[in-house]
């Protein structure tokens, strides 16, 4: 699962030495890093949308179907004045990577009229909500509309506040503001389903209707997940001589994940709806709420 791509590691260790403690294997690097993900992963699931965060980032593809949330980059390969370039291929060019926008059935130099520019290389960009990101926790009128789980619905009953809740006893009972989406019993009461979402082949991430440019990681985690990776990797090396800048990283990546998990900092990630996994959990008698 790449949710590294390989110029993230410039911001931690200077490419050739990375390459030399890979020993130029990239298979190296995979699988630090899925042992850094997992070591992430344990600390943060139980309260956050780890699937959510830790997702594949690709390069982005004409031809492929995206969802809402996906995470691509602009790679390509170099231009070639020797060679021939179909509708809609990509290349590199200076830096940038450009899609052809008029095929080249004979091999030519340099044009630019045939060729659009998408961006640099290695621009990230990431698929946008169509709608608001449905929130259990929000006021909802009837009509409005909410994305949820690659899904668009629209509201047919209006959020009713508890309002006076001691008819549920116990404030463990009071239910939920919101009824989900997706729910199996009332979520078609609820809510009515509007379409099925996704960003249609052939959509340039330059369309800002349905990309977002920039990185929709969560760059703490995107920092710890790096210094993890690159601890293992020196490990591998010589685990009786991993430099102190590592092992001090690597020390500082666990200090704040379990910090996360015990609630004392909170990650900029998607949440568990509803909360879950916190320190002390509450209860008791509703109370009265009267008025004179």
């Amino acid at each position: 699962m790449p949710y590294l791509i390989f110029s993230d590691f410039k911001k931690q260790i200077q490419q050739d030495n990375l390459l030399q403690i890979i020993g130029n294997d990239l298979a190296v690097l995979n699988t630090a890093e899925l042992q850094a993900i997992e070591e992430a992963y344990g600390y943060l699931t139980q309260k956050y949308l780890t699937d959510q965060e830790f997702t594949d980032t690709l390069p982005w593809a004409y031809a492929a179907t995206y969802k809402a949330t996906d995470r691509v980059y602009l790679d390509a390969t170099a231009y070639s004045a020797q060679s021939t370039y179909a509708l809609h291929a990509l290349t590199l060019y200076n830096n940038d990577v450009y899609i052809c926008t008029t095929a080249i059935g004979t091999a030519e130099a340099w044009n630019a009229a045939h060729w659009q520019k998408l961006g640099a290389q290695y621009d990230l960009f990431f698929g946008t909500y169509p709608k608001p990101l449905f929130d259990y926790q929000a006021a909802y009128v009837v009509g409005d509309q909410v994305f949820w789980k690659d899904k668009v619905y629209t509201c047919k009953v209006a959020t009713i506040e508890p309002g006076q809740s001691i008819q549920y006893g116990k404030i463990q009972n009071i239910p939920l503001p919101n009824v989900f989406p997706d729910d199996p019993v009332n979520g078609a009461i609820y809510w009515q389903q509007l379409s099925t979402y996704s960003i249609p082949a052939g959509t340039l991430p330059t369309n800002t209707t349905y990309w977002t440019a920039g990185d929709n990681r969560t760059q703490s985690v995107l920092m710890i997940v790096i210094d993890i990776t690159l601890f293992h990797l020196h490990s591998r090396i010589s685990p009786r001589n991993i430099p102190d800048l590592r092992k001090d990283r690597y020390t500082n990546a666990i200090q704040m994940l379990q910090a996360f998990a015990r609630g004392e900092m909170t990650a900029k990630l998607p949440v568990i709806q509803p909360k879950s996994g916190q320190r002390i959990r509450y209860g008791g008698n509703v109370k009265n709420q009267n008025s004179y």
